[in-house]
């Protein structure tokens, strides 16, 4: 699930973990706050090791392609 301050929806994505990988990839949709129309969107999770995790979120353009909307790069604090 997310929730943020752009709109007052939850979104709510689904998908399967690739232990190969070490990605979970989520698929759903969510009414755009911009627009106010329901979207497809797309987000992968990765574990790129033991300190470091990356999160990508895509959202469906009206012509099919994707368009990276975040990208959000976790590390561990030493």
């Amino acid at each position: 699930t997310w929730i943020d301050n752009m709109g007052s929806g939850i979104m709510l994505l689904k998908g399967p973990w690739d232990e190969a990988t070490k990605t979970v990839t989520l698929k759903g949709r969510m009414t755009d706050p911009g627009t106010k129309g329901d979207v497809d969107i797309k987000e992968t999770f990765k574990i790129i090791d033991d300190n470091t995790q990356e999160m990508e979120m895509f959202m469906m353009m009206p012509d099919g392609k994707e368009f990276k909307t975040m990208n959000i790069k976790y590390t561990r604090k030493k």
